[in-house]
């Protein structure tokens, strides 16, 4: 319970560094230039998940599956994440390149790659694999918040200049993390052909995990090539507060997935019945997230953003309810469908989900603005939770009844 405790409290504080930066860049770089900053941050995300290439997620259950082989697996991932820094440092200059908003603003665009490098590189699966993930999240989140107050007192900062900053501070925090993993495990230098076999094995999961991104992470940047940067930092403001919000959830799947992974080897009919039961409590914690938001949006918004803001409120109103979708999925997904290896249909399910998003996004935003990519969220995390249901039917009778007469795994 203590090491859940910290790791929810280091979360919380990696979506507080944020909520604390918006107000003051905000009112520092006015809509316009807050929009720009937006395009870069969802840049970074997009840069981030070609380092990451799914470790995150396939990273914690194998190590959790053969903790006795975990320095061999770690080191083969972090050789493949080194592998594939420069494609995606092209990737990101690539996006700079198309995106109307960032064109010609590379000192931003090579900041935010930096920033977005620094995110694909973070340690925090190599301890949740190892079932103690507090001490590098907490590492990582003091870097994190060092920047964000280095950036709030610095009003000086260009939106490069805070981007920058940021990215300096969470390498602080990877670099911290880093030296913990080398207390913790030996690594092993990977066998030769390690790259082609790392891109084979990790596919299914860098798609699911870019498709993810394509349509949550990247929205900032949707929604400044379809309708603007004015647009784009409004849909910023809602999306950062849900974002926050949903940031609870990330704990449980650091927690409860690797443990549904190692049940299914030992105990099938618990880890069903862990995942029943996630199932039931976390939809409907974050609907009642959801309401309290709803009702809470203008105040929020006014007291996060200021007065020039305002349309962010009605945004936010729309925004609330993917809450309870992404919470649904996460378990049906990232918990339960990872644990269960089904890498080629959880890519399927969130590939379904982000042309449930980004098709609608394409009609609605350069009309709706941040109202209209709102509304294209809400679709594509509905069309991932139903596309989720139908995956896993094979299971329904172990997940959704009480009897413990379950194959194996």
């Amino acid at each position: 319970m203590i090491d859940a405790g910290l790791v929810y409290g280091a979360h919380g504080l990696r979506f507080l560094a944020p909520l604390l930066l918006y107000p003051v860049l905000t009112r520092r770089f006015g809509v316009e230039g807050f929009g720009l900053y937006v395009a870069a941050v969802s840049l970074a995300a997009m840069t981030a998940v070609v380092v990451d290439y799914g470790a995150s997620l396939s990273g914690p259950r194998d190590i959790a599956a053969a903790r006795q082989a975990a320095g061999s697996i770690i080191g083969r991932m972090l050789a493949l994440r080194a592998v594939l820094v420069l494609p995606a440092a092209i990737l990101g200059l690539l996006l700079g390149w198309i995106n109307p908003v960032l064109a010609g603003a590379w000192a931003v665009v090579g900041a935010g790659i930096a920033l977005g490098v620094g995110q694909g590189a973070s340690l925090v699966w190599v301890f949740q694999g190892l079932r103690d993930p507090a001490p590098a999240a907490l590492a990582e989140v003091a870097g994190t918040l060092a920047a964000a107050v280095v950036v709030m007192l610095s009003p000086g900062l260009g939106a490069a200049g805070a981007l920058a900053v940021q990215a300096a501070g969470l390498w602080l925090g990877v670099g911290l993390g880093a030296a913990m993993m080398l207390r913790r495990v030996q690594l092993k230098w990977p066998e030769r052909g390690f790259v082609r076999r790392g891109l084979v094995e990790g596919g299914a999961l860098f798609a699911s995990r870019a498709a993810v991104v394509a349509y949550t992470g990247a929205g900032g940047f949707v929604v400044a090539a379809l309708a603007g940067p004015a647009q784009a930092a409004i849909y910023a403001v809602a999306d950062k507060v849900v974002a926050a919000a949903s940031s609870l959830m990330r704990p449980l799947v650091g927690l409860v997935g690797p443990r549904i992974a190692g049940l299914l080897a030992e105990d099938a009919p618990t880890a069903f019945r862990t995942a029943r039961w996630s199932l039931m409590v976390t939809p409907g914690l974050f609907l009642g997230v959801a309401a309290g938001l709803w009702l809470a949006a203008p105040l929020l918004v006014r007291m996060l953003v200021g007065e020039g803001f305002g349309d962010a409120a009605g945004v936010l109103r729309t925004l609330v309810f993917v809450l309870p979708l992404v919470a649904a999925s996460q378990v049906l997904g990232l918990q339960l469908m990872t644990a269960l290896r089904m890498d080629g249909r959880f890519a399927l399910m969130v590939g379904l989900g982000c042309v449930a998003t980004l098709a609608p996004a394409v009609a609605l935003a350069p009309g709706g603005g941040a109202l209209g990519m709102a509304g294209a969220r809400l679709t594509g995390e509905a069309v991932v939770v139903l596309a989720s249901l139908a995956c896993l039917r094979p299971h329904w009778r172990f997940l959704f009844t009480r009897g413990r007469h379950v194959p194996a795994v």
